[in-house]
């Protein structure tokens, strides 16, 4: 099911353009702190919106939907689809319908398959990751390439969309998670961007170039607060298994995103208070000890997300080789 923005800021400005329309298909990565919720809030906190006047849409999210399904690849979403059912979007957040005797609850858990969802030919972006070890092994590497170019592709250009692949982040402990091959987290992410690299240049091929694939530099972006800020580097991560985005990572995904998406970095909250409010309606948020119900683990503060933000900025002006920044060595 697609979900619709509010204004939850009636000071923005718009022109009479629309927002853009955000399909999101892959995994945990994405569906751990619910980032299509999540960015729908973020990208609505410009007092002013800045909106590239040859575009369709401002620089806001109007709507959202996604296919996401836990430990899958590309590969495997294809096949199998949406398994958020049975992998945390069955909560109260998620609940969109209870019938009138109680017994049957209808949850916002995204569309049945990803050609159901690109199906609808009413996306402006398409915003995807793989399994984070796919890219970084030749044979799912190319496994992955073959279904993008097959499958994917067609959907996308159909839909006249821009494709947003995230490089997905290394883990934190080398070994963990069956990455022993993958040595080092700097070895680790040179491969998954390598791999992803080669995903743009395989889609480019089917292609226009009008919506040609950009990434969504992410795993560049943890890398850059590992060199300068080991210690919220730590921290960006789930503190229970030590690869899923933790809230703060998912914040740094987010800031990432909006960038990649419409070429210009969000406004960010200036208190926690509005900080916390990124994440009023998740569906699904980590917990600490893996319980509902345990304390959530903790937000990013409004010194860290200016930091985070900064980040996002330099490693995207970086991937769109706008210039040479500075890099952003404190928080």
């Amino acid at each position: 099911m697609d979900e619709t923005s509010s204004n939850n800021n009636p000071s923005l400005l718009y022109s009479k353009k629309r927002g853009a329309r955000v399909a999101y298909l892959g995994n945990s990565i994405q569906y751990f702190n619910d980032t299509p919720r999540f960015m729908i809030r973020l990208s609505r906190q410009a007092v002013v919106n800045n909106a590239n006047p040859k575009e369709p849409y401002d620089a806001f999210i109007e709507h959202q939907n996604s296919c996401f399904r836990g430990g899958a690849n590309l590969g495997r979403l294809w096949r199998e689809g949406n398994g958020m059912l049975n992998h945390g979007f069955a909560s109260k957040t998620a609940i969109m319908k209870v019938t009138d005797d109680g017994d049957n609850i209808i949850y916002d858990v995204g569309s049945p398959t990803v050609e159901d969802l690109l199906a609808l030919k009413d996306w402006d972006f398409i915003v995807m990751n793989d399994h984070t070890q796919g890219p970084a092994r030749l044979e799912s590497r190319n496994a992955a390439r073959e279904i993008l170019m097959e499958k994917y592709a067609p959907l996308i250009a159909a839909n006249q969309a821009i494709s947003i692949i995230i490089e997905t982040v290394a883990y934190r402990f080398e070994e963990i998670n069956g990455s022993r091959d993958l040595g080092t987290v700097y070895e680790f992410q040179q491969k998954v961007r390598e791999g992803v690299l080669s995903y743009v240049d395989a889609l480019r091929t089917k292609l226009p170039p009008f919506i040609s694939p950009r990434i969504a530099p992410v795993g560049a972006a943890y890398l850059h607060v590992h060199e300068h800020n080991f210690v919220l580097w730590e921290q960006l991560f789930d503190s229970y298994d030590s690869f899923h985005p933790s809230p703060k990572g998912t914040f740094l995904q987010g800031c990432v995103l909006h960038y990649s998406m419409f070429l210009s970095p969000p406004q960010i909250p200036s208190t926690e208070e509005g900080i916390a409010d990124l994440w009023k309606d998740a569906r699904m948020m980590n917990w600490v000890g893996k319980k509902q119900g345990y304390e959530i683990m903790p937000l990013p503060t409004v010194e860290e997300a200016k930091y985070l933000l900064q980040v996002s900025i330099f490693v995207c002006d970086r991937e769109l080789n706008k210039y040479d920044a500075e890099p952003c060595t404190e928080s």
